[in-house]
């Protein structure tokens, strides 16, 4: 019966926009990466890659945040400087690293809502394992 659903309403778009919205709620993005892995190996051709293109992409994001959210962590933890400048500085790295953050959030973004106007017209994706931010 599910599987009536999906075909009828379409499992792409609407896992797009579960990646989307799990840009503001974390596990989320993991239960649309573990949807697009399932689905992208029994579905038709235009489907398949743009649930590879998904997994990718939000498998990529939540590395690099992953990533970020380590160096963030280490410097919160080295926060206590033993004087005001090595205090400022560290500051500094710990801004630098919360603005880093918005790239990889826009990309993610820009690419989910090419897919949902690409997965709209139905049209399968040129190469969906390259990590271009405007896919084809």
């Amino acid at each position: 019966m599910i599987e009536g659903v999906v075909k009828k309403t379409g499992g792409v778009p609407s896992n797009y926009a579960i990646i989307l919205f799990g840009l503001f709620l974390f596990p989320i993005q993991i239960v649309a990466m573990i949807f697009s892995k399932r689905r992208r190996y029994d579905s038709e051709d235009w489907e398949r890659s743009h649930y590879e293109m998904q997994y990718r992409s939000a498998a990529a994001y939540l590395v690099i945040r992953a990533v970020l959210f380590g160096i963030g962590a280490v410097t919160m933890f080295l926060m206590n400087g033993k004087n005001y400048a090595e205090t400022t500085n560290l500051r500094t790295w710990l801004a630098f690293t919360s603005f880093a953050g918005y790239v990889p959030l826009g990309w993610l973004a820009i690419r989910c809502i090419r897919g949902l106007f690409l997965a709209g017209a139905k049209t399968p994706l040129v190469n969906p394992r390259s990590y271009t931010i405007w896919p084809r």
